[in-house]
């Protein structure tokens, strides 16, 4: 027997390391002239240089978003590495607790909990999105409470973590409101909901922001980035893969309100309420953008349907009884994941024990300068394949070029919303606009027309579009950018009325002629009330536009309603950088190339989304600089 528990111990010790493998940014990723790591670089400048960009930055993420990625950064890392220690050390802990609780003591169910979900729990998305439910499961083993240094430490963690995401502040939410409604009806301490508000506000303040910087934050993630992410981020979801992530997500809510009604013998009605919110941001963190995202919904419903099942019975036939139907529900999930999807890829595949040791093997690089080599041979191979000239002053990059401009040492002051395709609403997207407007314009800017998802590429930042017609000249090419240098004296720009035409989806409308002057557009597509209702369950439904051209070729976009209501440049067609540049020098295309002469709107069909005409209005004017 002594045997048997020294060996559970030891096996509970190489779970943990399992588990420090998976979670700890060990090895670190550099930098690289790409979309997300571009990202993840902006969101350590914004940590690290906030206060000198001149603009607070907004998107998906709060003030510890750095902390989502585990790239390397001279300015961040000690405190990226730190903080997911510590995030690591409170996930693990509590899993730890809850397997060898549901084990009545034996450190096997501790070690069984670790390496069941800690493989899973590495994309960070699954691990910051399950976090707050533990503090669910965390009171469901029977007749056993938790310490409360350990609910102290887990409420600590999720704090933290709300400030990362705004995603994982819903999460919190979710979970952590019913669940003290509950304990304060029963005149109880909530210590876990104590400590992660404590944990937010003290991080919240330690990172320089204020009262006033908290209703910004929230305005802005409330009105602008959660709605707009659905409406403009959207990937259409496969409808069979949609319905067995709902069955899912439905039996492991049945399996979870079963347990805490057996388990809980005070505010058992809150742990249903709680259970529901998480389960249904998982399913929407997975299926707004239903492309690899869907892995986080799969990964999380497994998590969480190996914690109920290890909770369930410790009886050895009903807990094999309970992980095969783990294994038949959100195992299989998985399995149609990958069907549909292909193997996860990018931050999203599991960390097995195996691998999670040999990241281990890498620790030592952390000490000593082998990091900052590595970055700054990461950081010369960009600079040599994307030079630059020598510039004085300072830069803002578009669309999401912004890895040139860090490695190249510019003076870079970003824009709010400081990548393009992020500017996903009207207000966002004015936020931008409104910077050129103002003192802290940069005096360069590095355009390289690139956006995401085919989408049209003149709907990112659109209203922006004028003014670096008007404030800006072009200085040249700057290898794969057009660079743009501000005008002592900004040109004058209007909108001429051109008129409006009211039609609806799939029907052609004729675009005046851009030989007098480039043709803007506001299209204004109505949404009927199916729409909406898909938009708030899932995602909104995918919009398309479809372009004749002059010269009879036609092409097919991507379109976002609300930025295409409040207008963008339609005539010329700009499909790259260079003709973009031919437009800020005023040079026509070749034969008038691009020139737009009919469009079309249509809705794709798609989960639930009825393929029924809608009514769509179209207004054009001409953009006239200079006159």
């Amino acid at each position: 027997m002594r045997g048997g528990q020294l060996a559970g111990w030891a096996a509970l010790v190489a779970a943990l390391l399992v588990a420090a493998g998976a979670l700890l940014p060990i090895p670190p990723q550099f930098l690289y002239d790409q979309l997300d790591s571009a990202f993840a670089a902006m969101l350590q400048f914004g940590a690290a240089h906030e206060s000198a960009a001149g603009t607070p930055l907004v998107s998906t993420f709060g003030p510890l978003g750095f902390v989502f990625y585990g790239q390397y950064s001279p300015d961040t890392f000690a405190w990226l590495v730190g903080i997911r220690v510590e995030l690591a050390a409170a996930t693990a802990w509590t899993l730890a607790w809850i397997g060898t609780a549901a084990a009545a003591g034996s450190p096997w169910g501790g070690a069984l909990a670790l390496l069941a979900c800690a493989p899973f729990l590495a994309p960070p998305d699954v691990w910051f999105l399950t976090l707050p439910l533990l503090a669910l499961l965390v009171e469901l083993p029977a007749d056993r409470t938790a310490p409360l240094p350990l609910r102290v430490a887990l409420g600590f963690a999720i704090g933290v973590v709300c400030l990362i995401k705004f995603t994982f502040l819903l999460a919190a939410l979710a979970v952590l409101i019913p669940l003290t409604a509950a304990a304060l009806w029963a005149r109880r301490m909530p210590p876990v909901a104590l400590a992660a508000a404590i944990a937010a506000a003290l991080g919240w303040l330690a990172t320089g922001h204020g009262a006033r910087d908290g209703l910004a934050y929230l305005d802005w993630s409330v009105r602008e980035i959660s709605p707009g992410y659905a409406q403009a981020m959207q990937h259409p979801a496969d409808a069979l893969l949609a319905l067995h992530a709902a069955v899912v997500s439905l039996a492991v809510l049945i399996a979870g309100g079963m347990l805490a009604r057996r388990r809980l013998q005070v505010g058992r009605w809150a742990a249903l309420p709680a259970l529901a919110g998480a389960m249904y941001l998982l399913f929407k963190a997975g299926f707004v953008r239903a492309d690899v995202h869907v892995f986080i919904t799969a990964f999380g419903l497994l998590v969480i349907g190996i914690l109920l099942a290890l909770l369930w019975d410790g009886r050895p036939a009903r807990l094999a009884a309970a992980l095969v139907l783990v294994a038949l529900l959100p195992g299989s999930l998985w399995a149609h994941t990958v069907a549909v999807e292909g193997p996860p890829i990018m931050y999203f595949p599991p960390v097995y024990p195996a691998d999670a040791i040999a990241r281990l093997t890498a620790a030592p690089f952390l000490v000593g300068d082998a990091l900052a080599q590595v970055h700054a041979r990461r950081v010369a191979e960009i600079r040599a394949a994307a030079p630059l000239p020598a510039l004085h002053g300072t830069v803002d990059v578009y669309s999401y070029g912004q890895a040139v401009a860090l490695a190249h040492g510019l003076d870079l002051r970003p824009r709010p919303v400081f990548q393009s395709y992020m500017a996903y609403t009207p207000r966002l997207a004015r936020a931008n606009a409104d910077v050129l407007l103002g003192p802290n314009a940069p005096e360069w800017i590095l355009f390289r027309l690139e956006s995401i998802d085919r989408r049209l590429p003149a709907l990112d930042d659109a209203p922006s579009w004028p003014l670096l017609l008007s404030r800006y000249q072009l200085a040249g090419p700057a290898g794969a950018f057009a660079l743009l240098q501000r005008r002592e004296t900004p040109l004058a720009w209007r909108l001429v009325p051109l008129g409006r035409v009211e039609t609806a989806t799939g029907n052609i409308v004729e675009v005046p002629s851009a030989a007098d002057g480039p043709i803007w557009a506001r299209i204004d597509l109505h949404q009927t009330w199916r729409d909406a209702a898909i938009t708030a369950l899932v995602s909104a439904p995918l919009t398309y536009i479809g372009i004749a051209l002059s010269d009879g070729q036609g092409r097919g976009y991507r379109l976002v309603p609300a930025l295409a209501r409040d207008g963008f440049l339609l005539s010329p067609l700009i499909e790259d950088t260079a003709g973009f540049m031919r437009l800020l020098a005023r040079e026509p295309g070749p034969d008038h190339a691009g020139e737009a002469a009919g469009l079309i709107v249509q809705i794709g069909e798609g989960l639930g989304v009825a393929n029924e005409p809608r009514a769509v209005g179209v207004e054009f004017f001409r953009l006239v600089v200079g006159g």
